[in-house]
């Protein structure tokens, strides 16, 4: 009898492994390349333009406006598993044209940082932190709290003891909680697939936003069993989350 609990269990560990790995998103705007800001950002068009000079408006040196950037979500995580915190880096590369002149010393802008489980559902922004004294860096970390996360991991739990091909994916997972409770994600937010970023500024006039960079790190981990079919592996790590 207890030769047989002792293959049971060690069947369990064998099949279920748990490691972590550091993975990292990026994300670069060239604001000079009016085709690459469209495929990637929109901002206030009322009020500022793209030039081969970068992101800003013209007007008499000494005046500004307040004018704003915001990126188009871009996707996390694995295409079976995301993160539940996530540290980033924002870089806001800027200068004034040289027949401008500076007439005032501009306000380096805030960047906030928002996510979202499907694109649809998301967090309130969070502004990020002043990186040092360097003017246009910004640092920050996203983290779901662990009580947001509570019921989610139960209904992972769940599923992972039904009949199905892979314990450990969380998409068909989502897609099985959806199907049961359509409106989960407008009620809690566990996880984040996708993070956006805006920019808030008083652009100068004669000041040219150049580009705007984030860099993205995240740790993947816990407990993994392996699918039944080897070859369900076949692309799943090489793709972010895709859930919407």
């Amino acid at each position: 009898m207890r030769s047989s609990v002792a293959m049971v269990l060690i069947g369990m560990l064998v099949s279920s492994v748990s490691a972590s790995s550091i993975e990292f998103s990026s994300l670069f705007i060239d604001l000079t390349d009016i085709g690459d800001a469209r495929a990637k950002a929109t901002w206030s068009e009322e009020i500022l333009s793209i030039t081969e000079t970068g992101l800003g408006w013209n007007g008499e040196p000494a005046s500004s406006q307040e004018g704003w950037m915001q990126t188009l979500p871009l996707a996390l995580g694995l295409s079976w598993r995301p993160p539940y915190s996530v540290s980033v880096r924002v870089s806001v590369d800027h200068e004034f044209l040289p027949d401008k002149g500076q007439g005032a010393t501009p306000c380096p802008g805030m960047v906030y940082a928002r996510y979202s489980p499907d694109m649809e559902h998301w967090s309130a922004w969070q502004a990020l932190a002043v990186e040092g004294s360097e003017r246009g860096r910004f640092q920050g970390e996203l983290r779901v709290p662990d009580s947001e996360r509570e019921r989610y991991s139960r209904l992972l739990s769940e599923y992972s003891r039904l009949d199905v091909p892979w314990k450990s994916d969380e998409h068909a997972a989502v897609l099985w909680i959806i199907g049961r409770e359509p409106d989960f994600f407008s009620r809690q937010l566990p996880f984040i697939g996708y993070v956006q970023f805006t920019y808030d500024a008083d652009f100068h006039a004669g000041l040219r936003i150049k580009s705007f960079a984030a860099e993205i790190v995240y740790t993947i981990g816990g407990i993994h069993t392996p699918p039944e079919d080897p070859d369900t592996y076949l692309n799943r790590n090489s793709e972010p989350w895709s859930f919407r």
